[in-house]
């Protein structure tokens, strides 16, 4: 659901940057009407909450524990990696090199987990980014 100041957080693993956008991209078909996502799809988001102007996707070539290396290049990275500090600790119990953010969204956790080229891809929760 729109939030204007919480950002929707989720991590995983794919083998590249490419597979992740196509992973995340709209498109369209012949008339067109736009095609949701396998991404929205797959949590369950339709069009009247998403907005992709405000999908940011990090990946990383070297999977990693830490919240701060993953995160680190996020828009608004210090409040976002200050706040899941803050309840996760800085390193992670799994390694990941995907991150996906959906900001002044705040998902209420229909899906948790999904699958993305055979590896989960998990919803690790929303914080507020800006006040």
């Amino acid at each position: 659901m729109n939030n204007p100041g919480a950002v929707s957080i989720w991590l995983g693993n794919c083998s590249s940057k490419d597979s992740l956008k196509c992973y995340v991209e709209i498109t369209f078909d012949d008339n067109g009407s736009r095609i949701p996502s396998r991404f929205m799809k797959d949590f369950s988001i339709d069009f009247i909450d998403y907005n992709q102007d405000l999908l940011e996707c990090t990946y990383i070539l070297h999977a990693t524990t830490s919240l701060s290396q993953l995160l680190k290049n996020a828009s608004y990275s210090e409040a976002i990696i200050n706040e899941l500090v803050e309840f996760y600790g800085d390193e992670l119990s799994e390694e990941y090199n995907v991150a996906i953010r959906l900001y002044d969204f705040e998902y209420e956790e229909i899906v948790k987990e999904s699958i993305l080229e055979g590896k989960k891809l998990s919803f690790i929760g929303s914080v507020m980014y800006e006040e």
